[in-house]
């Protein structure tokens, strides 16, 4: 799945690129609209483990960047979810990144197995490693 954000001013740190916690929002952007576009709601049931950002060049404002997400490896009880950023104007790659989501028991606190529905899914968007 993709999609375009717009970088605007408030995006910005003091040096005027696109601030780095600015690019994780983007992601956290990708992984809700995932949910959406697969199952009509978000899943309160599962949290962010790890995230990992390799910071490959700099955005700037009025730049547009290409936010892809695709699932990754898939367990018992925990995913992953592999992203790349792209500046839209030049099709540079900006970011890469990685993040793990656990499905867990919001009463006890624990992990438990992605429920069948959601690994179906899941495992129909997975890439497979070249």
């Amino acid at each position: 799945m993709r999609f375009d954000v717009e970088i605007w001013f408030g995006d910005l740190d003091a040096f005027g690129h696109v601030n780095n916690v600015v690019y994780g929002r983007f992601l956290e952007t990708a992984r809700v609209k995932f949910f959406m576009e697969k199952f009509g709601k978000i899943e309160p049931t599962f949290v962010l483990r790890r995230l990992e950002m390799d910071f490959l060049a700099p955005m700037f404002l009025g730049d547009v960047a290409e936010v892809e997400i695709q699932v990754g490896e898939i367990g018992n009880t925990s995913w992953e979810f592999l992203y790349s950023i792209r500046d839209k104007k030049n099709g540079r790659e900006v970011i890469k990144a990685r993040s793990i989501q656990v499905w867990v028991d919001l009463k006890s606190n624990e992990k438990k197995p992605i429920p069948e529905e959601v690994r179906i899914v899941l495992e129909s968007e997975r890439r497979v490693s070249q």
